[in-house]
């Protein structure tokens, strides 16, 4: 018989990453109307360690063997562009105990990989095109909001962090939470409000099965997302219609930790002009390669007093 999930006292699920490593397979299928589909498939390495005298975690994601369309970036400008993304990896980010807030960390270390990138780069090859793509990438990183609306862009990260370690209503182990999901491409993340039911028993797989639905509740219309506003504009009666859209999601945790384990979601907002988008997204922890990264580590980064993100 499967036994009944535990709850902490105040009936929140704990969380306990310690020594935290895994990899992640992750696919996700990014849809719009009119286009045809992009797929892209990558590993993400997710390390945890904890400041025993803050009471934080500090988390690495490291991205691999990315595909798009299954296919690896093959011709330059496909291999720039994936590597200028690529410096903003190992990525690190600091949580607080109870989940609540966020800071990245490494943006030191990605200005570190960018300017080894371009040395590198520079000394093979001479074009504009290479002017170009440099150029955008200092300006992502040399600009707070453009690198955290960028570190923002990870679909998965927004799944990895959702609000799960909440206070569940005991009667029905429900709770209304919210989630902000960046599926309008650097466009400040969409609102939806969220009802999020945990099942009563761990599976047969030795999880904890949590059923997320959700709607849009953000405060931008229709007009403000065609313009990629981050705010509210086209507000006005008669201006614009209110944003629609959906979202469903199924997390299965681990019943000791309760870290994730696998997930499956879809999401969609709805806009006129063809604009409309959706997506679908997989990910599964990959046991299969815990013998490949039991020796990898937290990357020291020095801490500096410019700025509080880095």
């Amino acid at each position: 018989m499967e036994e009944p999930v535990e709850f902490q006292p105040n009936h929140t699920l704990s969380l306990n990453p310690h020594n935290l490593k895994r990899v992640y397979g992750i696919t996700v299928e990014f849809n719009q109307d009119g286009k045809e589909k992009q797929v892209i498939r990558y590993e993400l390495e997710v390390l945890a360690e904890k400041n025993k005298k803050t009471k934080t975690w500090l988390f690495q994601f490291d991205r691999r063997n990315m595909f798009i369309n299954m296919k690896k970036p093959d011709t330059i400008a496909e291999k720039l562009a994936y590597e200028c993304g690529q410096v903003m990896y190992p990525l690190q980010i600091e949580v607080t105990g109870n989940w609540s807030k966020r800071i990245v960390k490494s943006r030191s270390l990605a200005k570190e990989q960018l300017k080894e990138l371009e040395e590198k780069t520079r000394a093979i090859y001479n074009s504009g095109i290479i002017d170009d793509y440099f150029e955008k990438a200092w300006e992502t990183l040399d600009d707070t909001n453009k690198y955290i609306r960028a570190v923002e862009q990870n679909l998965f990260l927004s799944f990895f962090f959702a609000p799960l370690y909440e206070r569940y209503n005991m009667l029905e182990n429900i709770a209304e939470t919210e989630m902000q999901l960046p599926i309008i491409p650097f466009c400040k993340p969409v609102l939806y409000n969220t009802v999020q039911k945990v099942m009563p028993n761990y599976t047969r797989y030795n999880t904890i099965t949590v059923i997320q639905d959700g709607e849009i509740r953000d405060g931008r219309t229709e007009k403000d997302f065609l313009n990629r506003f981050d705010e509210p504009v086209f507000i006005g009666k008669g201006q614009s219609k209110k944003t629609k859209g959906k979202l469903q999601a199924k997390y299965e945790l681990n019943m000791d930790t309760r870290v994730l384990h696998s997930l499956t979601a879809k999401g969609s907002i709805d806009l006129p002009k063809k604009q409309g988008r959706s997506f679908e997204l997989q990910a599964y922890y990959l046991s299969e390669r815990n013998k490949v990264i039991k020796d990898s580590v937290i990357v020291p980064i020095q801490p500096t007093k410019k700025k509080k993100d880095e």
